[in-house]
């Protein structure tokens, strides 16, 4: 035999616990959106970062021919630089410009001065651009985990 009391105890348990499974399941799809935001936005970065790459590698061998390399290292930097600043900030931007960590060996078909200084600036710059790479592909790999 139920009472009065244990059936609107009953209900009152059932609404809490539906309003709780509400809440949670809006919590979870919250997170998922913005997990999925986030995953799109690591993608476009590294999608812009491999551009990048494959933009410097193309000009570097464009030097050897080149009139004037210093403009086409220009336009290369001009490039970099504004996709950076776009996607990724000014910090990122800066850190490219700043790396310098690696050993260069200047190949025998650069002759002019004008020609060493744009080879050797934009391999250090697309090591900067890899190791970039590296980092948002790590990310991208931890948001799918």
């Amino acid at each position: 035999m139920t009472t009065v009391g244990s059936s609107g105890s009953d209900a009152l348990l059932g609404v809490v616990a539906v309003t709780l499974l509400v809440v949670t399941y809006g919590q979870w799809l919250y997170r998922s959106r913005r997990l999925g935001r986030l995953q799109e936005r690591v993608r476009s970065r590294v999608a812009v970062v491999r551009e990048l790459i494959a933009d410097g590698e193309r000009t570097l061998t464009a030097y050897a021919d080149a009139s004037d390399p210093l403009s086409a290292h220009g336009r290369f930097l001009q490039r970099c630089d504004s996709s950076l600043r776009e996607q990724f900030g000014d910090s990122f931007a800066r850190r490219i410009d700043a790396h310098s960590e690696f050993e260069w060996i200047q190949p025998a078909n650069l002759i002019s001065d004008e020609q060493v200084f744009a080879g050797y600036d934009t391999k250090r710059r697309l090591e900067g651009l890899r190791d970039l790479l590296w980092e948002a592909l790590k990310d991208l790999a931890s948001l799918e985990e």
